[in-house]
């Protein structure tokens, strides 16, 4: 047993968090979830009530869900490992800033996107169809802001952070957000890293798994 336990499902927000435990280079153990069901028991509502994934149970005691929060917890409990800029600076403000407009916006979007039914009453196939395109064209201008922020290669200039790590997860989701130049260039330079690159694998993205 290592203390850290997480709790993933394939193709899924649990991608990033991976990516930190690896990046952070702690030991930790892996409980893969393979369908909906496996969400609603029991034993998983009493880790997460919301039957989610991510969910990362600590050595230190706590559960934590969201993936933005888990990093942002990772971040405090192992700042040597850099997953963000150093607490106090202008570069950690602004990479939590980007980390959370991600996780409240393009995130969202992405699962409108994908899962259009979960979002209205209505069954029409019209219904679904102009849930999809608002969910695209949100995405299209979130991720454009996203893009124009960048001071390049990485959001923050020449340091990968775990922020960096995020918007390629979600740029996996969504294929015409890698048709900017600045996300395309972003993507591939966080897969040199070969924590990110593992994980990454790991979780089958590449395939547009959503």
């Amino acid at each position: 047993m290592s203390g850290y336990t997480l709790y993933w499902k394939p193709g899924s927000g649990s991608m990033v968090v991976e990516a930190a435990l690896r990046m952070v280079g702690v030991a930790f153990d892996s409980v893969r979830i393979n369908d909906a069901a496996e969400l609603d028991t029991p034993a998983f509502r009493a880790l997460n009530p919301a039957g989610k994934v991510p969910v990362l149970a600590c050595a230190s005691g706590p559960v934590i869900a969201e993936s933005a929060a888990i990093l942002l917890a990772l971040d405090d409990l192992f700042p040597e490992a850099r997953l963000l800029p150093p607490h106090g600076t202008p570069a950690h403000t602004t990479a939590v800033q980007w980390l959370v407009f991600m996780a409240t916006n393009i995130y969202p979007a992405a699962l409108r996107y994908y899962y259009p039914a979960r979002h209205t009453t209505d069954t029409s196939p019209q219904a679904a169809d102009a849930i999809r395109q608002q969910a695209a064209r949100d995405m299209d201008r979130d991720f454009a802001r996203l893009a124009s922020a960048f001071q390049g290669p990485f959001l923050a200039g020449q340091t990968m952070s775990v922020t960096d790590v995020y918007a390629a997860m979600l740029a996996d989701w969504y294929e015409p957000a890698k048709t900017m130049p600045e996300i395309s260039m972003l993507v591939s330079r966080v897969l040199e890293n070969p924590a990110v690159s593992d994980a990454w694998r790991h979780h089958g993205f590449g395939k547009q798994a959503a």
